[in-house]
């Protein structure tokens, strides 16, 4: 009795053990599924992470070469802008009056307007001045000039020549200045002018716009008519 009684505990003892071995194996089992399905989060927010890192690193690249892409066409636009005439017209034949009077009339072949306002005038051009009475005294001409709208002022270029028909005077320089406003005429170029009895050399001039009544800067000489070769 005391035998079987020892044996059977001895066998229930075991079973016990052996009860617990599969209880700890079986919570092994759990706590090694529970570490796959951390492991597998983890490693999915790890590739997720990654995938959005270069989805991000793509886009970037894609957006800097999109703005440089603009950038370059800006540039090219700059590059590229306009700058000409924005009109021509041909044959002009102008006048200006004072109180229904004709005082100036100016011809050429060409204007061109600038985005500015303004005119270029390239071909040769002509301006003549009235008197009170409708008489043309004065005529100017140019190789060329522009209106500058800012100033009001026409910058006759070239061979610049007036020529003044009642005083038989004749200027010559290669650049001029004219004022509508003020009408004035003005230059700080070499001047020649000759009269019926001198010829004047000298330095910027001023004068009204029809050429009666004028003044020389400097003076750098004086010729007399009758000592020139004839």
């Amino acid at each position: 009795m005391w035998l079987g009684f020892h044996w059977e505990t001895f066998i229930g003892s075991v079973n016990l053990k052996l009860i617990n071995i599969n209880l700890k194996m079986s919570q092994f089992e759990n706590l090694k599924i529970k570490l796959n399905a951390v492991i597998c989060v983890f490693t999915d927010h790890f590739c997720y992470e990654i995938w959005l890192k270069r989805k991000l690193f793509f886009l970037s690249s894609v957006f800097c070469l999109l703005l440089t892409s603009c950038e370059e066409d800006k540039k090219v636009v700059k590059k590229e802008e306009y700058k000409g005439p924005i009109s021509e017209v041909y044959g002009i034949d102008m006048t200006y009056s004072d109180s229904a009077k004709l005082v100036v009339r100016m011809t050429t072949d060409v204007q061109l307007t600038m985005a500015s306002e303004d005119k270029i005038f390239p071909k040769e051009i002509r301006v003549f001045f009235f008197d009170k009475f409708g008489n043309n005294t004065t005529k100017l001409r140019g190789d060329s000039a522009r209106f500058i709208r800012a100033k009001n002022l026409y910058r006759i270029m070239g061979r610049v020549q007036i020529d003044n028909q009642v005083k038989h005077e004749v200027l010559e320089t290669p650049e001029l200045y004219w004022s509508p406003e003020t009408k004035k005429i003005y230059t700080d170029k070499q001047v020649d002018i000759k009269t019926p009895d001198q010829v004047l050399h000298g330095v910027g001039m001023d004068s009204n716009q029809d050429f009666t009544d004028y003044t020389i800067r400097k003076v750098t000489g004086v010729v007399s008519v009758k000592s020139l070769p004839q």
